[in-house]
């Protein structure tokens, strides 16, 4: 009972807090526009203009605020500015019940003539396409597109809640992504830094890792170098994690594909090419076949098998050089052959017939299927 009194106490003073904050932007909206009303008085309605702009930056839902500004940008010869802003008063006057701020507003509005109204409802319809637009942009990881959406609606609708949320998303995208030239020059220099490890040169991919942690740091390649070399490319005390993590990233990138595929012309994706296009790497089906094969495998052809299977992970590796032609292919060779050694060493375990060699092919196998993964990731 004290717990939940005390829980009850903290909420009521949190939520006591915001509202002293919400007041205090707006008295100081309201002090500004003051000012502005003096400034009107004087006839000088581009300053006052400026210094209700200077009280929707401290409180920008104050209804007052852009009524004032609105009889302004009237005054100024801004009649389609000052319809808008009458209609962001009369809204956010609704959402505060302030019934005689919203009737004024929205007589103050209609009074600018019927072609606004029309106009105004032109506005709404483009703000219905770009809003849909925006958000799918933003969910395909497009930022720029979906950041010059949002800023459309928001300069047709200035208080277009959605916009505005979805404009913060995609701005806080593009400053944790960077420069997409250099994440994606940084994120080719890792991909070829696993194959330079998966093909045992370490001094070339430390070289490459150093230069890529050095010049791309603020990227997401950038970093993973750094704790590459950190780690002196030895496998993490996570793999399975990481594995994992790397799993539902192919898994994500393969929906997206499915997604762009699908919403293609029919005529312009035959029914034999859209498969493909968004097939990438099905790393759930290659484990459930990689299962039930080792299940077919006698005890006596185990161990011969796996070192066979290795072989093969280790020659497909081998030729799937970054960038190179077949590129692809070569890594889903490698990584079928590396996850069916996982398989075949659950039941050589099981039969306890690992050795030294077998145990040092399994750990090199796990490292390998990751690094098969994740330049199947970077190469997206």
């Amino acid at each position: 009972m004290i717990r939940m009194l005390v829980c009850l106490f903290a909420l009521s003073l949190l939520c006591s807090t915001v509202s002293v904050c919400a007041g205090e932007k707006r008295d100081t909206a309201m002090a500004l526009l003051t000012g502005a009303d003096s400034l009107i008085t004087a006839g000088d309605h581009a300053k006052a203009a400026d210094m209700c702009k200077r009280a929707l930056a401290e409180d920008e839902t104050c209804p007052a605020a852009y009524f004032k500004l609105a009889q302004c940008q009237e005054q100024l010869s801004k009649p389609r500015d000052a319809f808008k802003s009458y209609r962001a008063a009369a809204d956010l006057a609704k959402k505060e019940n302030d019934a005689t701020l919203a009737r004024k507003a929205t007589s103050a509005a209609e009074k600018l003539g019927a072609g606004l109204i029309q106009i105004s409802t032109a506005d709404q319809k483009l703000i219905d396409k770009l809003v849909p637009l925006a958000d799918e942009a933003l969910n395909d990881d497009q930022f720029e597109t979906a950041r010059q959406a949002y800023q459309s609606v928001l300069a047709i609708s200035p208080t277009h809640e959605k916009a505005k949320a979805g404009l913060e998303k995609a701005e806080k995208a593009i400053e944790e992504r960077g420069d997409p030239v250099k994440a994606k020059i940084a994120a080719a220099m890792l991909a070829e830094i696993f194959y330079l490890v998966g093909t045992d040169k370490k001094d070339e991919a430390r070289k490459m890792a150093a230069d890529v942690s050095s010049r791309h740091a603020n990227t997401p390649a950038g970093k993973e170098a750094a704790q590459l070399l950190a780690d002196n490319f030895e496998a993490p005390k996570n793999l399975n994690a990481q594995l994992a993590e790397a799993k539902k990233e192919l898994r994500e990138i393969a929906e997206k594909q499915t997604k762009k595929a699908s919403a293609k012309p029919v005529s312009s994706v035959s029914t034999s090419s859209a498969p493909k296009a968004a097939g990438l790497v099905d790393v759930d089906a290659m484990e459930r076949v990689a299962m039930d094969d080792a299940k077919k495998v006698s005890k006596d052809s185990l161990v011969p098998t796996y070192k066979e299977t290795y072989a093969k992970g280790k020659d497909f590796f081998a030729k799937a050089t970054p960038g190179s032609e077949g590129n692809q292919a070569n890594l889903r060779g490698a990584l079928e052959n590396f996850i069916r050694c996982e398989a075949l060493y659950m039941r050589i375990d099981e039969e306890k017939l690992a050795d030294a060699d077998i145990e040092a092919m399994q750990k090199q196998a796990g490292t390998s299927r990751y690094s098969c993964m994740k330049m199947t990731i970077l190469s997206h």
